[in-house]
């Protein structure tokens, strides 16, 4: 059984790389569209299909946590190795990003359970919930 398992890992591992490049790709899109200041960590370099690490300057991770968690996603705000902590990612601090962003980032991650209809269900989540908390803040700023 374990053969078998890994012997259709291994076939299908370039497609659902593929795929999970996608999803992930329209989630970073749909971010950036309600928040096109958001920045996309590793955006133009190699990097794992399932999973994108985003901040929106100005908003921190605990509260896009809260929000998020809220509305029904569940997402980190750090490395996997990390969870369960709240603390600014310390690779992000050895690449040279500046404080505010890396105290912001989010990790979302994807799967291959992982559908188009999660993708766009979270996408509308996150489009409302950032609108929602960037209304906030500049109101805050008026």
């Amino acid at each position: 059984g374990m053969a078998a398992a890994l012997t259709e890992a291994v076939a299908t591992q370039a497609s659902e790389a593929s795929r999970l490049s996608a999803l992930r790709d329209t989630i970073e899109a749909r971010i950036l569209a309600v928040a096109p200041d958001a920045f996309v960590f590793g955006r133009d370099a190699p990097r794992l299909p399932n999973t994108t690490l985003v901040a929106v300057p100005g908003l921190k991770a605990e509260m896009l946590l809260m929000a998020f968690d809220l509305a029904g996603a569940a997402l980190s705000s750090g490395s996997a190795c990390s969870s369960g902590k709240v603390v600014r990612s310390h690779v992000l601090d050895a690449m040279g990003i500046a404080p505010d962003m890396a105290e912001g980032a989010l990790r979302i991650s994807l799967g291959w359970t992982t559908t188009s209809d999660d993708v766009a269900l979270f996408a509308d989540m996150a489009h409302t919930t950032l609108k929602n908390l960037l209304q906030r803040k500049h109101q805050r700023a008026a």
